[in-house]
């Protein structure tokens, strides 16, 4: 993927988290930010390729879940 595909990625799954999830612009930026999908994305650019946009929205939004849960 080049940049400009993975900053368009990036905001589809932005998008999906505010509609599919209530969350507002700017947890969903912080989210996929501060997701696994932005480490890996480092390491290999075509890594978030072998998942949809939503299936990554649902697996960042399960890992700030699960995070939230460790915190309690």
């Amino acid at each position: 993927m080049t940049n400009a595909e993975i900053k368009e990625f990036k905001k589809y799954v932005k998008e999906t988290l505010m509609k599919k999830y209530n969350m507002n612009e700017i947890e969903a930026a912080r989210a996929v930010r501060n997701s696994y999908m932005s480490q890996a994305l480092k390491l290999d650019k075509d890594f978030v390729e072998h998942d949809t946009v939503e299936e990554w929205a649902d697996i960042i939004f399960d890992e700030i879940n699960s995070e939230e849960l460790l915190m309690m």
